[in-house]
């Protein structure tokens, strides 16, 4: 029986990002800085995700939802720029998504989210029919989605893995501080997620444990088949029964943190859908986030401009 082509199905938060250059710590108290400009950039997990998958030439579709104003037209955009199939939803009541981004130069960051027409995306929004056809579903912006939080997405996951398709899950950290129900929300989804993302703070809280390795282990108890740690300028790290691969960051300049880890997202699925082994994952995964980071103009490579850097670009 011939191979399915290779689609993705990315769920989740659409959202406008407005991004400062890096800027030294501000001082405590009532404080002013001056920036030469912000930029405007398409932002939210499940976009970041879409746009870079697309770039890498795999056919992408998004299910989102955006309000109906000028930040809804910029997405648009980009997702046709980008060769995205955007299924969105439109709240006529509520504004678009948008985030704006401290980006310090030290690589970390200051976020502030409205999450705006995203709290209308449903479960019903999702087609079944591109459930079925894909090949790897991905959950992201699990906060900004606040209708399929929990049970919504674990059904949507389960839906995905009865038809055969493999799935992922990464929850951003949570803006509200991780309270017991809304860590149970992420829990219920753990068996039916086969790769789930997050970095040290998002997994020892989903885990219970202040120990990275034995919360990924614990997520890994609970069904989930593989855990990949974003460790930022460390690299990444997976786990899957025992087994343990690292990587090593590329060190590039800090332009634009924000979005990293998911692009490293895509990049990583895109090599495991390729047949590639984990390390090999986590290496794709890493030059993406390195490309992301050092240009805000270009935030999405494309094979072309991450095997030129792979060639001249290893720590």
């Amino acid at each position: 029986m011939p191979r399915k082509p290779t689609r993705v199905l990315a769920v989740g938060d659409a959202i406008v990002d407005i991004v400062s250059p890096p800027i030294p710590a501000l001082p405590s108290g009532d404080a002013q800085a001056q920036v030469s400009a912000f930029s405007s950039l398409p932002g939210g997990n499940a976009t970041n995700f879409a746009l870079q998958m697309a770039s890498l030439g795999i056919r992408t579709h998004l299910v989102a939802s955006v309000g109906k104003d000028p930040h809804a037209d910029f997405l648009r955009r980009a997702y046709q720029e980008h060769g995205v199939d955007a299924h969105l939803r439109v709240d006529p009541k509520r504004a678009t998504g948008s985030t704006v981004a401290l980006t310090w130069l030290d690589g970390r960051r200051s976020l502030l989210t409205a999450l705006g027409a995203n709290a209308a995306l449903r479960e019903a929004d999702v087609p079944a029919g591109l459930l079925a056809s894909a090949t790897h579903v991905h959950r992201a912006g699990f906060w900004w989605a606040t209708g399929l939080m929990g049970a919504p997405t674990a059904r949507i996951l389960r839906r995905a893995q009865r038809a055969g398709v493999s799935t992922s899950l990464d929850i951003s950290t949570d803006p509200e501080g991780w309270p017991r129900p809304r860590v149970e929300a992420v829990r219920s989804c753990l068996p039916h997620v086969d790769t789930f993302f997050g970095n040290a703070v998002e997994i020892c809280a989903v885990a219970g444990t202040r120990n990275p390795i034995r919360a990924a282990e614990r997520i890994l108890e609970q069904g989930t088949k593989e855990v990949v740690l974003h460790q930022a300028g460390e690299g990444a790290t997976w786990f899957r029964e025992g087994q343990l691969e690292s990587a090593p960051a590329f060190r590039v300049p800090i332009d634009n943190p924000t979005g990293c880890g998911d692009v490293f997202n895509a990049g990583y699925l895109f090599a495991k859908l390729s047949g590639g082994m984990p390390d090999e994952a986590l290496g794709l995964g890493n030059a993406c986030a390195a490309l992301h980071l050092q240009d805000r103009t270009v935030p999405y490579p494309d094979l072309r401009r991450l095997r030129r850097f792979l060639r001249v670009g290893r720590p």
